[in-house]
Parts: structure tokens; C-alpha cells; sequence
């Protein structure tokens, strides 16, 4: 026959079963629900660098000219809202699929198919501004997007390793 204390030990296992088991749950439903979050953040960004601002936008970026830091500055910083928001926003997209790629959300090739290389060009660029604005602020300015852009990189020069050479040629020939 059972006694009284085997059917309370039980009873205590299983209700010990119930909570671990919904704590477990829990954990995995969190974790799931930042995933898709921070997916969401990157569909987002893939979206709007793919739509006909996304593209227009990059164009000018690609296309804006200057002499040094200053010029820079004067043409495109605060004091131009509408031209400060073209760059600043392209490379805020960059900073956060960065983030991304730094969490291990997205995996570094399937933004590089869908678009990422582009990166690689935009912080050749702006690689010189970017450094004076760090130094400027002390602070890690766009540290996130130059992650980025070194990612895609890599993935590029594992496909053509001769485009190290085609992107010095490149900044050396690239007159600001």
C-alpha cells in the first residue's frame, strides 16, 4: 500500500516538474521574441536600403563631394539637415546591422547577397570622416557600421581576392 509521505513526495516532484518546466518555457519564449524583434529591425533596414529612397539615398551618398574634414562639415553637418540625414542615416542603417551581425541575430552572408557589399564602397568613403568625428566626440562613433563594412570584406575577398586591390585603387584614385 502507499503511504502518505511517498504520494506528498510525489505530489512535490511533480509540481517541481511544472515550475521547471515553465521556466524553461519562458526562457525560450524571451529568447524567441528577441529574435524576432531584432529580425524585424533588420527586415526594416533591408526593406528601406531596397525601396527608391534606400537607393537614391545611397546614390548621393556615393556622390557627395568634399576637400577635407572641414569642407565636409560645412557641406553635409547639422547646419544642412537634409543632406546631414542622408549620410548619417545610410550609416546608422550600417551601425545597426552591425549590431546584428556582432549578437549573431543575422548571419554576415545573407546581408552581404541582399545588398551588405554596398558598405564596403560607403565606408571607404567615409572612413576619413568617421575617424575625425571619433576623435572629435571621443567616443566609439559608428564603431558598429565599420564592423559591418569589414565583414562584408571579408566575404567579398573570399569570393574575388583580387578586390583589395581593385578597392585601393579605388581610394587612390577617389577624389573627395
Amino acid at each position: 500500500m502507499v503511504n502518505l509521505a511517498e504520494i506528498q513526495f510525489a505530489y512535490y516532484m511533480l509540481a517541481a516538474t511544472g515550475v521547471l518546466v515553465a521556466a524553461i518555457y519562458y526562457i525560450i519564449s524571451l529568447r524567441y521574441n528577441m529574435k524576432v524583434r531584432e529580425m524585424e529591425i533588420c527586415r526594416v533596414s533591408i526593406s528601406e536600403s531596397s525601396s527608391d529612397q534606400g537607393m537614391q539615398r545611397y546614390a548621393i551618398v556615393m556622390t557627395m563631394k568634399w576637400k577635407d574634414y572641414e569642407d565636409f562639415v560645412e557641406k553635409y553637418g547639422y547646419s544642412h539637415p537634409e543632406m546631414f540625414g542622408k549620410w548619417a542615416s545610410q550609416f546608422f542603417m550600417y551601425e545597426a546591422l552591425g549590431t546584428l551581425l556582432k549578437r549573431k541575430i543575422v548571419k554576415a552572408e545573407t546581408i552581404y547577397v541582399l545588398g551588405g557589399w554596398g558598405a564596403i564602397w560607403a565606408w571607404k568613403k567615409y572612413k576619413d570622416i568617421i575617424q575625425r568625428e571619433r576623435d572629435r566626440s571621443g567616443v566609439d562613433y559608428m564603431s558598429n557600421a565599420e564592423f559591418f563594412a569589414q565583414e562584408m570584406l571579408k566575404i567579398k575577398t573570399k569570393k574575388d581576392a583580387s578586390f583589395k586591390d581593385k578597392l585601393e585603387t579605388y581610394r587612390r584614385t577617389w577624389k573627395p
